[in-house]
């Protein structure tokens, strides 16, 4: 991310995209009230009865709504008409700015937070096109999900009738053959539309090892990434979680930022059982502990920065820089993913501490 220029008396930021880290931070900086001008096409009806023609022109919207598009590496910000160009837009009407990497983009509050003037600043450790296709697999049954540093997306849910051993064996081979090629078919999909990095199958029993091999056998001329095989408990996506705190994906915790959240999400999970006095939940016990300098990690679900009031901004505000004053360590983990839900679940809010009070 480049920042072209920051007019502190305006409170005017004009910054140029450059990677998809990039479009990620804009969408949880941004927010509902704030003026966000770009250039951008507009269809124009010049004579009536005509189809018009989109015309280029600068548009400043009041933001109504963001939508981040990872695999199409759009941000795509709606809202009403500020300004523009007289005799061909009407004021209040909507429009949608599609922001691509490598565009210029001037954004607007009625005060930029310091936390959001870190996160743009802030160059990503982590790879911004890093994807991993999970296959967690038991018999009769796959969950097939895509994850990337922004999100996880359950793709297709896999289900198939495997008769009983008392069956011959052929129908057993028939059943198991239709289920193996179900999966390999959204594998194939997947490999060529999008640019995967890892395939991870993982799963009870031998079975990962009959659709490892029908893989190879079916996908022979095709290219494909690198394979896990990694054991997991079942093939419903609890496995994908499960998965994802492996030894062997460990290697990827500085590429695939989920990876490194899952570790540390295990760390507050066991400190429940062990050590509970260390852990802190909600607002008032995280405030508390902020005010003693007692909070070694906070981890703030990104559902309490983005969307919400100024007010209720503000006050996340001061907890992550009164946090930050006794160094304490901030993550903000994104609702789109696992680790995201699961603080949710917790409460949104949650800090280990460094002894307890």
């Amino acid at each position: 991310m480049k920042i072209i220029e920051f007019d502190e008396k305006k409170q005017e930021m004009i910054i140029k995209t450059e990677s998809l880290n990039d479009l990620w931070a804009l969408f949880n900086v941004i927010g509902s009230g704030d003026k966000v001008s770009a250039q951008t096409h507009r269809r124009v009806v010049l004579r009536e009865g005509s189809k018009g023609e989109r015309k280029p022109m600068r548009l400043t919207i009041n933001v109504e709504s963001l939508s981040f598009h990872e695999f199409s590496n759009r941000l795509r910000i709606k809202g009403t008409i500020l300004e523009g160009p007289d005799e061909y837009v009407s004021f209040g009407s909507y429009h949608t700015l599609n922001i691509k990497i490598g565009k210029t983009v001037s954004i607007i509050k009625d005060q930029w937070l310091n936390s959001e003037i870190k996160r743009i600043k802030q160059l990503s450790i982590f790879e911004s096109n890093f994807l991993i296709f999970m296959i967690a697999i038991e018999t009769g049954l796959a969950t097939i999900v895509l994850v990337s540093n922004y999100s996880n997306n359950r793709i297709a849910t896999i289900k198939k009738t495997i008769p009983g051993k008392r069956y011959e064996q052929r129908y057993r081979n028939k059943a198991y053959k239709e289920f193996f090629s179900a999966i390999i078919k959204v594998i194939e999909q997947n490999i060529k539309s999008n640019k995967i990095d890892l395939i991870v199958i993982c799963g009870p029993g031998n079975i990962r090892d009959q659709l490892l091999s029908a893989i190879h056998d079916t996908l022979k001329d095709m290219q494909f990434p690198p394979i896990e095989n990694i054991h997991a408990s079942s093939g419903t996506e609890s496995a994908i979680l499960e998965t994802l705190k492996s030894d062997k994906l460990t290697k990827l915790k500085n590429k695939v930022k989920i990876v490194q959240e899952v570790a540390k999400i295990e760390e507050i999970f066991k400190l429940f059982n062990t050590n509970p006095d260390l852990i802190a939940i909600g607002f008032d016990e995280v405030t508390k502990a902020a005010e003693l300098g007692a909070i070694r990690e906070l981890f703030c679900a990104d559902t309490l920065i983005r969307g919400v009031s100024t007010e209720h901004k503000m006050r996340i505000e001061n907890l992550l820089n009164l946090a930050e004053k006794s160094k304490a360590s901030i993550n903000i983990l994104s609702s789109e993913h696992l680790t995201g839900q699961q603080i949710i679940d917790l409460g949104e809010l949650v800090a280990i501490l460094r002894y307890k009070i």
